[in-house]
């Protein structure tokens, strides 16, 4: 049994309920994609739930790990300097994920980059956690939505976000909510 260090990880988690249950509700030989990873906070939470329920579940990681304009903009007070070095953010994240690394497949590149590496309908859960913007969030549901099997789970972090929520809300009529997160099922 893998203890949660989630944690110490600096960082955005409020969903630990919804990995939960996607590590719960799906077998062995399912596949799962975090788009937005940061630091790895989430990531980390997932692995170790995975890990523990000693099933086969694939996790990618999709991020640029160059940060949002919210990191790099000195006004913001989210600015975070050190994205200056543009290795800096993935370091970290590979550092923080370490005892879990082995577990996660961190792809590179921007959401809409990785979504064309999958077949449609190829997946069983995508959450999408990345810009807040309102067209970078539509782009990416209209990216991803294609990729979920039948079955499956679309879902995304922080709709009560104004760009998130009208995204979210032009693409789908009703969406369940929890934790901070909107979920098609």
């Amino acid at each position: 049994m893998v203890e949660h260090f989630y944690e110490k990880i600096d960082g955005w988690f409020s969903f630990p309920m919804l990995y939960k249950e996607m590590v719960e509700r799906f077998d062995n030989g399912c596949h799962f994609v975090e788009v937005g990873t940061w630091m790895g906070k989430s990531a980390a939470f997932m692995a170790v739930e995975i890990i523990n329920s000693s099933k086969d579940i694939r996790f990618d990681c999709v991020d640029t790990w160059a940060g949002s304009s919210e990191h790099i903009n000195p006004r913001s007070p989210y600015y975070t300097p050190e994205l200056a070095d543009p290795d800096w953010l993935f370091n970290q994240f590979e550092s923080n994920l370490k005892p879990v690394l082995s577990s996660i497949n961190p792809l590179r590149m921007t959401s809409l980059e990785a979504s064309t590496l999958y077949a449609d309908q190829s997946l069983d859960f995508v959450f999408i956690d990345a810009s807040h913007e309102y067209q970078d969030v539509l782009d990416d549901i209209r990216a991803w939505m294609p990729k979920i099997k039948s079955g499956g789970i679309l879902a995304g972090h922080d709709y009560p976000h104004h760009g998130v929520r009208k995204a979210v809300n032009e693409v789908f009529d009703s969406v369940e909510k929890q934790e901070h997160c909107w979920i098609v099922r």
